[in-house]
């Protein structure tokens, strides 16, 4: 896998891996719950990394990236959860 170096790019691309990633979990209850999960928070992070860059005062800057930094552990810890429970491509999911 290619390096990218811009942030944006590098959230857009873990978002899109989240997509590849949840859309071969088997479809059962718990799969679903956090294949939703990992899919809202990390689209959300790239998305409002996208709004901070947009801001005008620093203040606002600072709690736009504090939010993408919540949404990332968000999606760390449903990834880890996935982990846990061993659902999922094993090399996919520790990616």
């Amino acid at each position: 896998m290619e390096k990218i170096f811009n942030f944006d790019d590098r959230l857009i691309r873990f978002a899109g891996e989240c997509i590849f990633f949840t859309r071969q979990l088997e479809r059962i209850f718990e799969n679903e719950y956090y294949k939703n999960q990992l899919i809202r928070s990390s689209g959300s992070a790239s998305l409002n990394f996208g709004e901070a860059q947009g801001t005008i005062s620093d203040k606002d800057f600072i709690f736009k990236v504090s939010l993408v930094v919540k949404e990332l552990k968000e999606s760390r810890n449903s990834l880890k959860i996935l982990d846990y429970i061993e659902e999922g491509n094993v090399e996919k999911r520790r990616f």
